[in-house]
C-alpha cells in the first residue's frame, strides 16, 4: 500500500516476464502503478508485477524500449523511409548516422511484425489476389521476366485482399514452388475457416502450392485384377476455389487474356481478375524506392529490404487511408477509411506512434 492509499491496478497491462505466471495476460490484476520517471521531457509510467515482482515501463517490449533520441526525430526518420527515402539521404537531411536509421528500421519491423500476427487474423474475405513483382537485391541482376518461368532471381510475392485494399501477408525470394508454397502458408495464417477465391496469373506454382494446403489424398481400392494397384491421388477440396487470367504478350504488347477456372464451381467471369492487386504493384514501386524498376536505391541485404517492406506494408494497413475506401457518416459526409478500418480489424484509422506503441498481450477466457 502506498502512502496515499493502495495503488491502483491496471487491468489492460500485462507482466512481461516469461517466467510469471500470468505472462502476456491481461485483467488479473497482478499488476499496479509504481510511480514514474521522466525521459526527454516525457513522463513514463513505471509498474510493477505483484505475482513475480518484475519492475517494467509504458515501453517495455515495444519499439520505443530504451530509445535514446528524441520520438519526434525517430518518427520523422520512419516516415522519411516510408516514403520512400533511401538511409543514406534520411542520415543526411537528420545528421545522424546511416546505422542508426538501419536500426530504427529493423525494431521498427519487428514492432510491425507483431501487430501483423496480432492483428491480421481470422479475415472473413470472399476473395484473395496473389501476384509477384521482381526486385534487385545485392548486386544490379534484372530477374528473368519472361512469361511463367522459373528464375533464381529476388521477387517480392503479395497475397491481397481486393474487397478490403488489405495487405495479408507478403514473403521475398525466387520464383520457385517452395516460396508459393510459402505465401499461402503465410495467407492460410490470416483467414478464417471459410475459403475465399483465389486468383492469381498463369504462374504454375500457385495452383501446386493450393493444392497441397488444401487437398485431400484419394486411395483407390483394389479392383483384384493383375497388375499394379492404382496410385493414391492428390485432389482439391470441394470447396476451394482458384481461377487463374492469363495473359499473352507478343512484342511487350498485350495480345489475349484468357480466364481459366482450375479448380471448383460457381465462379463468375467478372470475378476473374488481378486488376486491383497489379494496381497496388504500381503503389508498391511508386513509394518504395528498393523495388523501383529503373533505380540505384536498391537493398544491398535481403534482411533490409524485408524490413521495409514490412514496416510499409503494416503502415499501408493501419495507418494510410485508401481513396477507394470511403464511407458516409450520418451527416452524409464522405470519410476515406484505412484497410485495417474497412476488414474489421481495427476501429480507427492509427497513428504511426500507436502503431509502434501496440502491445500484443492474451486475454484471459476464464
Amino acid at each position: 500500500m502506498g502512502k496515499r492509499g493502495p495503488k491502483p491496478k491496471y487491468t489492460n497491462v500485462a507482466c512481461p516476464n516469461e517466467d510469471c505466471e500470468y505472462y502476456d495476460l491481461t485483467g488479473k490484476g497482478n499488476v499496479i502503478a509504481n510511480g514514474t520517471y521522466q525521459i526527454k521531457g516525457k513522463r513514463i509510467r513505471k509498474y510493477i508485477c505483484r505475482e513475480c515482482g518484475r519492475v517494467f515501463c509504458d515501453r517495455t517490449n515495444t519499439f520505443y524500449y530504451d530509445m535514446r533520441k528524441e520520438e519526434s526525430i525517430v518518427m520523422l526518420a520512419l516516415k522519411m523511409s516510408i516514403k520512400g527515402m533511401s538511409i543514406e539521404a534520411i542520415a543526411d537531411v537528420l545528421e545522424i548516422q546511416p546505422i542508426t536509421v538501419s536500426n530504427w528500421i529493423s525494431r521498427a519491423a519487428e514492432q510491425c511484425d507483431n501487430v501483423h500476427q496480432e492483428k491480421v487474423k481470422d479475415l472473413n474475405i470472399p476473395k484473395v489476389e496473389m501476384d509477384e513483382l521482381w526486385t534487385i537485391v545485392g548486386k544490379k541482376v534484372v530477374p528473368s521476366t519472361a512469361n511463367f518461368v522459373d528464375d533464381d532471381g529476388s521477387w517480392l510475392w503479395v497475397s491481397f485482399a481486393p474487397h478490403f485494399r488489405l495487405i495479408i501477408d507478403f514473403t521475398i525470394g525466387p520464383r520457385k514452388q517452395y516460396v508459393a508454397n510459402r505465401l499461402v502458408e503465410l495467407t492460410d495464417k490470416c483467414l478464417s475457416g471459410l475459403k475465399p477465391l483465389f486468383v492469381t496469373d498463369g504462374l504454375r506454382f500457385y495452383s501446386e502450392a493450393l493444392l497441397q494446403k488444401y487437398g485431400k489424398w484419394v486411395e483407390f481400392p483394389r479392383t483384384g485384377k493383375r497388375g499394379r494397384p492404382k496410385i493414391p491421388k492428390l485432389v482439391p477440396d470441394k470447396d476451394l476455389r482458384y481461377a487463374q487470367i492469363i495473359k499473352e504478350r507478343e512484342g511487350g504488347k498485350l495480345q489475349r487474356v484468357e480466364k481459366k477456372i482450375v479448380f471448383g464451381k460457381n465462379i463468375e467471369q467478372k470475378e476473374i481478375s488481378t486488376s486491383l492487386i497489379e494496381r497496388q504493384n504500381l503503389t508498391f514501386r511508386q513509394d518504395n524506392n528498393r523495388i523501383s524498376r529503373k533505380t540505384l536505391g536498391f537493398s544491398k541485404k535481403l534482411e533490409c529490404l524485408y524490413g521495409q517492406i514490412r514496416l510499409y506494408c503494416t503502415y499501408f494497413n493501419f495507418c494510410r487511408e485508401h481513396a477507394g475506401l470511403v464511407q458516409n457518416d450520418k451527416d452524409g459526409v464522405k470519410h476515406k477509411r484505412t484497410p485495417a478500418q474497412q476488414s474489421g480489424i481495427a476501429e480507427k484509422k492509427w497513428t504511426l506512434r500507436e502503431l509502434l506503441k501496440f502491445k500484443c498481450s492474451k486475454t484471459p477466457t476464464n
